[in-house]
């Protein structure tokens, strides 16, 4: 047995064979990490010099390109995990030095062990000088706290991990293939195959689910980190993926550091049966074990075979030539596969079964999308199996306050939903039923500007706690009496119109924009602004901007604290202000027109009001037209008296 004095003299002997790949590495990381910081420094050291300020301080810019949540980081330490594992390793692709290095007095764990710890060192080695010269660069600029200091200590621990991560992914696909070509390919494959299918399945949702609501099957980034290790140090990385706020990232608990030790730990082990497994004539071949050739074949064979019968779908929409397209390009995947595999175009018609399994899956995922033979689009709940249902073609932005009085933001049609849960929904069951129905006699979504029709969005919420979104098309008739009568419900208005429940404090301006409104400008309501008049407005208005910087702020600030102005505006023919005390009666009179309109007579025009809220970027568009009375009234009351 190796004493421990010989394991380290092989492990320094292998790190010295290694020398140029620790001073590539060394090269590499101090251009990326130091000469970064550096370079962050120098510019902002130039700024001060130049401009007397700069927009960060030395500390700010500094934590801004070091430590923890750098995702350029993390991407070059992936790759050296994958290189590294190539070099230490690229001898199983030769059953020469296979030979040679068997036939050393060593076991096969202990040599696995000697190359994994004699190439990683190179990496570690290579990483701190690197993190040390990060440090010094902040030193030198007296832009380095206690707190940076200690993320970036705990950045070059979450760093290691990293590259453990990815070296022993790599290395399984090392043992896994015979030579450099399938090993990349290999590597490809587990990092980008389950992204890729999940791009496809969400790609045959949007084409062939037409009452799909936008957003229900989007995948989020804590959902890709499930599809590779690498994606789970990609999400490491994200400044939101960690436990609490530092100075330069997110920090990551405890708990997220044995994850990343647990993968590493569990690839490692993986890539070591392999490699105990793995037999020496394997060396040159594409893949080191016969069985795993069929089952890539096939799974490559599925992606492209469906992508091609997409594409076709978009195209012509003929089942017999989607067929075709399917079949075929899952033979010449397959025919490309067995080429790699025996470098022989005479074999590329062997082992036939691998496509006739592909083509079988991919038609069968194929035509159970294309013909909706799960039933997505014609789903409807029992009635009894419902706890409450919501509805809504209303489709812009519902601002909102949550549980705390806080104004929340509702920018999807899904999330809108959840904020109208109504449980006497009998009314609106039967518009889902008849959504369903329409769906079952293909009213399609070529018809969504047909008067017949109007697309409605509905949400389920099941007793079982389920909550199901659906888009169908409901006849304009039924869905305009059904909307009249739950409008005529003070408590749905309520809901369906969030105006109703505003502070009208929050609302910081309102404006107008694409306006037609049919009588709004009537000579007993308003006036149209002479093109005279308002040139020589503006021209005043630029005169008195420009008089002086001391007479702008008092302007300023007098309009701030005194007047606190809003504005209403009506393209070049309208601009007035209104003043704070007359916005809460503004929201009166616009949500008492509300309540005593019908729902046509809201929803049936071309106005809209843009209310924007208080320290925001964000506004809630709301209908008007000359049927509002009461909103119409105060404008008029307030351009009267502007005017004057």
């Amino acid at each position: 047995m190796t004493s421990k004095i010989s394991f380290s003299k092989l492990v320094r002997a292998e790190m010295r064979q290694l020398n140029w790949l620790l001073a590539v590495q060394i090269v590499t990381f101090v251009l990326f990490f130091p000469f970064r910081a550096l370079m962050a420094m120098a510019m902002r050291q130039n700024e001060l010099t130049r401009y007397g300020q700069v927009e960060y301080s030395a500390v700010e810019q500094f934590s801004r390109n070091v430590g923890l949540g750098q995702m350029e980081n993390t991407c070059v330490i992936l790759c050296a995990g994958a290189v590294c594992a190539l070099v230490a390793f690229y001898y199983v692709h030769s059953q020469v030095k296979q030979d040679f290095y068997h036939s050393l007095a060593l076991k096969r764990e202990e040599l696995f062990a000697v190359k994994y710890i004699g190439s990683a060192l190179t990496f570690v080695i290579a990483y701190l000088i690197s993190q040390i010269l990060v440090l010094l660069v902040g030193l030198f600029y007296q832009a380095v706290t206690l707190q940076i200091a200690g993320e970036v200590g705990l950045a070059s621990i979450q760093g290691i991990l990293f590259y453990l991560c990815s070296y022993s992914t790599t290395l399984m696909a090392v043992m896994l293939t015979g030579n450099l070509l399938t090993t990349v390919l290999g590597v490809g494959m587990f990092g980008a195959y389950l992204p890729i299918m999940i791009a496809i399945l969400e790609s045959f949702q949007s084409a062939f689910w037409s009452t799909q609501v936008e957003g229900t099957f989007r995948t989020t980034v804590s959902q890709l980190r499930w599809t590779s290790p690498w994606a789970w140090c990609v999400y490491a990385t994200n400044r939101r993926a960690g436990s609490y706020e530092g100075v330069t990232g997110r920090i990551p608990g405890i708990g997220n550091l044995c994850q990343l030790v647990a993968i590493a730990a569990v690839l490692t082990l993986i890539a070591l049966v392999l490699y105990r497994l793995r037999k020496t004539e394997a060396g040159g071949r594409a893949l080191a074990f016969p069985v795993t050739e069929p089952v890539i074949k096939i799974l490559a064979a599925i992606p492209v075979s469906l992508v091609a019968g997409l594409i076709v779908y978009q195209l012509v929409e003929s089942e017999p030539i989607e067929t075709i397209c399917i079949l075929l390009f899952g033979a010449l995947t397959c025919v490309v596969i067995e080429f790699i595999y025996r470098m022989d175009i005479r074999q590329v018609l062997s082992h036939k079964w691998p496509f006739a399994i592909a083509a079988v899956i991919a038609c069968a995922v194929f035509f159970v999308f294309r013909f909706d033979l799960t039933g997505y689009d014609t789903y409807l709940p029992a009635e009894e199996d419902l706890a409450s249902m919501a509805v809504s073609a209303y489709r812009s932005m519902c601002v909102n306050y949550d549980d705390n009085g806080e104004i929340r933001y509702v920018s999807s049609m899904r999330t809108r939903l959840d904020e109208m849960e109504w449980e006497e929904f009998d009314t609106i069951y039967q518009m889902a039923r008849n959504g369903v129905e329409n769906t079952k006699e293909a009213v399609g979504i070529d018809e969504i500007y047909n008067e017949e029709v109007t697309y409605v969005y509905f949400r389920y919420h099941l007793k079982n706690g389920k909550e199901v979104y659906r888009y169908y098309p409901v006849d304009t008739a039924l869905y305009r009496e059904t909307m009249n009568e739950l409008i005529s419900e003070d408590e749905f208005r309520e809901l369906y119109y969030p105006i109703c429940t505003w502070d009208a404090g929050f609302i910081s301006k309102i404006s107008s924009a694409d306006v037609s409104f049919y009588g709004l400008t009537g000579e007993d309501l308003f006036e149209t602004l002479d093109e005279t008049e308002t040139k020589d407005a503006a021209e005043k208005e630029a005169a008195d901007a420009a008089d002086t910087e001391a007479a702008e702020t008092e302007s300023v600030e007098s309009a701030e604290t005194e007047t606190g102005y809003y504005y209403y505006e009506y393209y070049g023919s309208l601009d007035m202000s209104i003043p704070l005390s007359m916005l809460p009666e503004l929201v009166a009179a616009y949500c008492e027109d509300l309540k005593v309109l019908s729902f046509e007579e809201i929803n049936d025009n071309y106005g809209q009001l843009f209310f924007y809220l208080e320290g925001t970027y964000v506004s809630d568009i709301y209908p008007i037209d000359e049927s509002f009375t009461n909103t119409l009234e105060v404008l008029k009351e307030v351009y009267e008296e502007q005017k004057e």
